[in-house]
């Protein structure tokens, strides 16, 4: 019985010894669980750290993507927006070298023009020196002023006095070969120019010089109609008084205009 008794305390102490050393593995094991445990936690924690940092990164890499987005659009609007502007730009140069050119054009046809002119008035005027020879060329003074050919005749040499109206025998010889230069020069126009200066009218009939003016540059006219055959119809008459006149002596002048048809419509023509 005692043997019983003790073979049963010895395994009860056995056993004793035994659970001991399981709870003592048990718990050493628990522990190593646990540190596990807390090592994983903390690289849980760590990783979700990172998580946290890596999705910081993308979004802040998705914002510099829409910025890029919309700065690259931007850039593309203001790219067209300025090949726009460049074109207009380039069409409206186009537009102004056009308009130069064609100004430069109508300047060229304008100078030839000009020069035309000039060249037909420097013909008539050296049309009307040659045919004034001799006595006509001594008393006729000729000259071109503002682009008009002037022939000056003394009222003196024309009338005789300065406030006579009939032209002498010695003038009608001169306005003779002014009127045959006329007569033979259709393309011209004239108008005969009076200028009196009279201080005395022995005719009671003359008012004032304007009137004698008036009739001393009609006599002239008369004459180149009736006695040369002179078209009236190309003659004008202009009557100034003492207040035309360019110098002591009185004088009528006979001014002579190439006409100048062609070299207007050409300026027209050249206009439009």
């Amino acid at each position: 019985m005692k043997k019983i008794i003790v073979f049963f305390s010895i395994s009860i102490l056995g056993l004793s010894s035994i659970t001991a050393q399981k709870k003592k593995d048990l718990l050493a094991e628990i522990d190593k669980l646990r540190q596990e445990i807390n090592t994983v936690k903390s690289e849980l924690h760590e990783s979700r750290k990172k998580e946290k940092v890596g999705l910081s990164k993308v979004q802040s890499l998705e914002n510099q993507v829409n910025d890029l987005r919309e700065t690259n659009a931007s850039l593309l609007a203001n790219m067209g927006n300025f090949t726009e502007l460049s074109k207009k730009k380039a069409q409206n140069l186009e537009k102004s070298l056009e308009t130069i050119k064609e100004k430069d054009l109508q300047l060229n046809t304008v100078n030839k023009a000009i020069s035309s002119s000039d060249s037909t008035r420097l013909a008539v005027l050296t049309l009307f020196k040659n045919n004034l020879k001799g006595a006509a060329a001594n008393e006729a003074s000729i000259g071109v002023k503002k682009g008009t050919i002037y022939i000056t005749l003394a009222n003196s040499f024309l009338f005789g006095n300065d406030d006579n109206t009939t032209v002498t025998d010695k003038a009608k010889v001169t306005l003779e070969s002014i009127a045959n230069t006329i007569n033979s020069t259709p393309d011209l126009s004239i108008y005969v120019e009076g200028n009196s200066n009279a201080i005395e009218f022995k005719n009671k009939t003359i008012k004032d010089n304007w009137d004698l003016s008036s009739l001393q540059a009609a006599e002239v006219i008369r004459t180149l109609q009736n006695k040369y055959k002179v078209d009236p119809k190309r003659i004008d008459l202009i009557a100034k008084s003492e207040y035309g006149s360019e110098s002591i002596e009185t004088s009528t002048r006979i001014a002579i205009n190439p006409k100048f048809d062609h070299f207007y419509n050409t300026i027209k023509e050249s206009m439009k």
